[in-house]
C-alpha cells in the first residue's frame, strides 16, 4: 500500500484532492474530521479555539503523531486492500515521519497566500473558521507551531492554488496520473527527517 498525504495551511485548498480522487477512485481519510469528532465527543462547539485546543491537547496527551495514530489504525482496519489511499490534512512532519515508519508516503503540498486563504475561509464558512483576520492569524501560528511550515517545506509535490480553481485541479491530476503510473518506484521512496520532540 501507497499513501499519498495532502498538507497545506488553512483554506490552502486542500480539500480540493476530493474532486479529483473521484475520477481515480481512491479512498480518502481526513485528519482534520478526525480533531472535530473529538472535539464533539468533548461537548465543544466547532469553534477554530476549540478545535485548536483539541488538537493541542491530543498531541499533549498522545505525543506529537496524535492524529496520525488513529488514522494509520482506520487504514489498516477499514482500507486494508487498497493500493492507495490518500490522507488530506497533515499538519506536521512528526506525522509524516510516523506514517512513513510504516507505510510508504508521498506528499502533496497545496500552497496559496495568506489573503487568499483568509478570503476562502471566510466564503467557506464552515463553523471552526474564522471570520475575524487576528483569528486567522492566531490559527495559522497555532498551525505552524506543530511543525506544518516542515511538512510543506519538505513535501514531495507542491501545488500552487492562487488562481483558477481548475488549475489546482489540473496540477493534482497530473501528480496523481504520475504517481499511480510510476506506483513501484513510489513505494520504494520513504525519506525520515528525524525531528526531536
Amino acid at each position: 500500500m501507497l499513501l499519498i498525504g495532502i498538507t497545506g495551511m488553512p483554506g490552502a485548498g486542500k480539500s480540493s484532492i476530493y474532486e479529483v480522487a473521484k475520477k481515480f477512485n481512491l479512498p480518502i481519510i481526513s485528519m482534520g474530521d478526525i480533531v472535530r469528532y473529538e472535539t464533539k465527543k468533548r461537548g465543544l462547539e466547532l469553534t477554530p479555539e476549540n478545535v485548536g485546543d483539541t488538537a493541542i491537547k491530543l498531541r499533549e496527551k498522545f505525543g506529537n503523531e496524535a492524529v496520525a495514530v488513529p488514522c494509520l489504525k482506520y487504514i489498516e482496519e477499514n482500507l486494508k486492500d487498497e493500493d492507495v489511499v490518500i490522507i488530506e490534512g497533515i499538519r506536521s512532519l512528526y506525522e509524516v515521519n510516523y506514517f512513513r515508519k510504516h507505510k510508504p508516503l508521498v506528499l502533496i503540498a497545496i500552497h496559496s497566500s495568506p489573503l487568499t486563504r483568509f478570503q476562502r475561509l471566510k466564503k467557506r464558512g464552515r463553523e471552526d473558521d474564522s471570520e475575524s483576520w487576528d483569528i486567522f492569524v492566531e490559527r495559522d501560528l497555532r498551525e505552524l507551531g506543530f511543525s506544518i511550515g516542515h511538512a510543506i517545506a519538505l513535501a514531495d509535490f507542491v501545488v500552487v492554488n492562487e488562481g483558477e480553481f481548475n488549475n489546482c485541479l489540473n496540477q493534482l491530476e497530473n501528480i496523481l496520473n504520475r504517481i499511480l503510473n510510476n506506483l513501484d518506484e513510489f513505494k520504494k521512496y520513504n525519506f525520515i527527517y528525524q525531528l526531536k520532540k
